[in-house]
This record gives structure tokens, sequence and C-alpha cells, in this order.
């Protein structure tokens, strides 16, 4: 999204306070995305409540590095918040630096949002929904200028079959511990492509990542252990996996 008011900057003393702010009008339209709690605030998109595996407060706030005196945002239980309800991001915003700012009206800003959805929804119903709400906004009379991004559909994993129970003793072998389902954010739009191709098969999703890994900030990292276990719950997997199907085609041949 962006917004241009002025054919270039004037000088703020002169024309503050009358000439229109871009920045100003892009940040006013990107408050309009959450309410004073911190929900998103953009109407259709779907929420519903969590009754699944989730974190407490404690293991988020340390996975997430919030800094000890501040809260979380939003209402619900984080279950709702993380995985089955929306998140609407400000990814990167384009604006005159601080250390390099004048003392002049803004003529031009730009903004770009990541909108996650729930994934049982429309994933171009959930688009429009965020861009018709953008569009919609008119700070101080102003309109901006949307573009729609690239989108793909959310896909919803059925985990009572035998890979996903093959799975589970795999991952307990190699970690020594109980797995858990939690769902996640993501961009794969060829795993929803697959599982409409084969609507029997099981699709299973595994990265060789801890909670700590910073992944998609800086200094991301792998670790040595975490690449160890994942070649044994593989190789764990495809034993469990073969022994499974066995069985099951010597209980069909004795049926």
């Amino acid at each position: 999204m962006e917004v241009r008011t002025l054919a270039e900057p004037r000088h703020s003393g002169a024309f503050g306070g009358a000439a229109p702010d871009a920045l100003l009008v892009l940040l006013r339209a990107l408050s309009t995305l959450h309410d004073a709690c911190g929900d998103v605030a953009v109407p259709g998109l779907r929420r519903d409540p969590w009754d699944g595996t989730t974190h407490t407060e404690e293991e988020f706030r340390d996975l997430a590095s919030v800094q000890d005196h501040l809260p979380l945002i939003g209402t619900g239980s984080l279950g709702e918040r993380l995985w089955s309800g929306p998140a609407v991001t400000v990814i990167g915003l384009d604006a005159p630096g601080v250390d390099h700012a004048a003392s002049a009206v803004v003529p031009y800003a730009r903004a770009k949002v990541n909108l996650r959805f729930h994934p049982l929804q429309d994933p171009y119903e959930a688009r429009a929904a965020l861009v018709d709400h953008l569009r919609a906004q008119r700070p101080f009379g102003i309109p901006l200028t949307v573009t729609p991004g690239n989108t793909g559909p959310g896909f919803e994993a059925r985990t009572g079959g035998p890979a996903y129970r093959s799975a589970l003793t795999a991952l307990k072998e190699a970690w020594g511990t109980e797995a858990s389902f939690v769902a996640t954010g993501g961009s794969i739009p060829l795993v929803n492509g697959l599982a409409q191709a084969a609507p029997d098969a099981e699709v299973l999703l595994f990265g060789a990542q801890d909670g700590m890994c910073n992944l998609h900030a800086p200094n991301e990292r792998v670790l040595l252990s975490e690449l160890r276990n994942t070649v044994v719950a593989m190789a764990a997997f495809v034993r469990e996996y073969a022994a499974d199907f066995a069985a099951a085609r010597a209980a069909r041949n004795l049926g």
C-alpha cells in the first residue's frame, strides 16, 4: 500500500499543518488493522476457537524473545491468536530514515503488509477482505493505492493415519520425548496442491529446526543435533511405516 501527497518534500516549518503528510496518512490507515487490544479488526477474516495443544505464555514469551516488561497483544487463547485466527503484520515500510531526516513534510510513503489467515478460509476471500478494508480508508480524505500480492490456500492436516502414527514413534525415538501437534503459519502452497491431487494421501511437514533457531531473522541457524535427530527420525519413520504397511497387508490377506 502506498500514498503520494506532494510532488516533492516541502519545509515542515512553512507547510506543515496543512500540507498532507504521506507518512501520517499511511500510519493512520495501518492503525485501523487492529483494535485497541491488538486483535485484527478487518471484517471478513475467519477466527475460530482453538482446542488443541498450545504454548504456555511463558514458553511463548521465551520463544518470541518478548521483553519482560511488555504485554502480549490480542485476546483469547494463544492457540486462537497464533493458529485459528488471522494475523496482520507490517513487514516493510518505506519512509525517510531517522538518521537522515530533514525538516520536511513527507511526500511519499509505502508499506508491505502480510496476512496469515485461517487454513479453511478461501485465500482470495481473505485477501479481498484485507484489500477492501485498506482501500476503504480515507485518512484526512486521502485515498491509498493498494496492490494485492500473491496468495495461496491454507492446509489442515489429518493426523490420525498410519503415517502420522509412524512419525510420532520415529520422533520419540530420535528426540527421546513425545511429540505434540501444533499449528503454524507459513507459505507453502504446494502442500495444498499435493493434498488436492492425492486426497487420500497423508501429508507430513517437518523442519530440522528448534524453536530458538531465529527462522527468517538475523543469525538464523540449525543445530547439528537437530540435523542428526532428523536423520534418525527419517530412518525410523521408514522402518515404522513399512512395518505398519506390512501388518495392514497381512491383516487384509487373513480377512
